[in-house]
Parts: C-alpha cells; structure tokens; sequence
C-alpha cells in the first residue's frame, strides 16, 4: 500500500529512502543534492558505481549505508529513471524508474532476512521523477502502486510542505 505523509522525508524515521537520480553522477539539484551534502556516502556510491555514467545506468540502482540520527543506520537507493537533468521537458523514464524501483525492491528482501521484516520502512519523495525531472505523476504514482503491491510493501510518500 501506498501511504502519503506530511514532513520531510531526510527527518522521517524511514529506514530505507529511495530517489530518483539522472545517469550522468550530478546530484545538483533537488532531493539529490540535499542527500549529497547529508550523506556523502550515497554520492559516492553513484560515482563509483559499476554501470559507467550514461544510459546504460537506466533501471538500475546504486545504493549506500548511512548513519542517521533519527533511524541509526539508514540504506539510501539511487533510483536511475532519467538519462539527463534539467527543468525542460520530461526527463523521467517511468518504465526505466519501475525497473530501478523493482531492482530497489529485490535488494530490500535480502536486507529484510538479514535485518528483520519489523526493520523495514521504505520512503521516497513524493511525487518523485515528477518534480524537476518532468515526469508525469498520472503515470509514476500507478507504477509505484503496482511495485508496492507486487512486492507485498508499504511505501510512504513523504510530501515536503514549504
């Protein structure tokens, strides 16, 4: 299921965050910049990631343990749903970012047998690849319905009010 939350999603107490992030290792913007500057570790992961930067890395996933004052450790995914950044056009790839999600998905089952099922809390922005990246949100939010249910998880859409 589905779950729509006010707050901030960095201040959440979700153990899991996923984020949608362009395939050229900028992080420049948006959430992605502010998980940059907060946790070093997860831009790192993107930089150093196996798939080299480009196109390849749509539907794919980087991902990185953090620390956290709110949760303790924290695992943060970079969602790989667009190819390039900027606020012109649609930049998202929603069947690229359903296959990130789903790659996201399978590696929270291994971390779930090893952490515990109770662990587990995902979060992502809300509205996620619908924002700067220009992605429609009539088509991301069924996709991410579908996931959540294919997957038998909650996913909470923390809605960041300015």
């Amino acid at each position: 299921m589905v779950r729509i939350h006010s707050g901030d999603l960095l201040k959440s107490d979700c153990t899991i965050i996923g984020h949608q992030c362009n395939c050229l290792g900028v992080m420049g913007a948006g959430i992605a910049k502010q998980i940059r500057t907060l946790y070093p570790e997860v831009y790192k992961a993107d930089q150093n990631y196996s798939i080299p930067f480009g196109e390849k890395r749509l539907g794919s996933c980087s991902w990185a343990w953090v620390e956290n004052q709110h949760v303790g450790k924290r695992l943060v995914f970079n969602l790989y749903g667009q190819h390039r950044y900027g606020r012109k056009g649609n930049n998202t790839v929603v069947h690229q970012l359903e296959q990130a999600f789903a790659k996201m998905m399978r590696e929270i089952e291994s971390v779930a047998n090893s952490h515990g099922e109770e662990w587990i809390k995902i979060g992502l922005p809300f509205k996620i690849g619908a924002g700067l990246a220009g992605g429609d949100w009539n088509e991301i939010f069924p996709m991410i319905e579908k996931v959540s249910h294919q997957f038998h998880r909650d996913i909470y859409l923390y809605q960041l009010e300015l």
